[in-house]
């Protein structure tokens, strides 16, 4: 059986201090990452990284592609996955605050081993 495989990683960049009373924002739900037919008929692998921005409602704001192997390839596919994300919001000084810049890599790779699904 052929297995699609999409991972993601979160690289968080909060400026400052954490203390108790402030947190980066947290993800709660990071899935809709739907592999584009033509690369998965073509067994085409990359990534894309994605910058953006986390509101104080826990959405995704202002996302787009910073870097991306194939170009161009799994771009929208990875803007579209990274929009409807959820998160609990950031909190600095005991106050909800949005997040700017946060950074996240989706890889979308092919594979047919059970390893890669953790």
């Amino acid at each position: 059986m052929n297995r699609i495989v999409v991972f993601v990683s979160l690289l968080l960049a909060v400026a400052g201090c954490m203390s108790t009373s402030s947190r980066p924002p947290e993800m709660l739900a990071a899935g809709g990452v739907v592999y584009p037919t033509q690369a998965r008929e073509q067994k085409i692998e990359g990534y894309v990284k994605v910058i953006y921005d986390v509101t104080i409602d826990g959405t995704v704001a202002n996302a787009r592609v910073v870097e991306a192997d194939p170009p161009g390839v799994f771009d929208a596919a990875a803007l579209s996955a990274v929009n409807t994300w959820r998160f609990n919001p950031a909190v600095a000084n005991d106050k909800i605050v949005p997040a700017q810049g946060v950074v996240s890599r989706v890889k979308f790779k092919l594979g047919e081993s059970e390893d890669y699904v953790r």
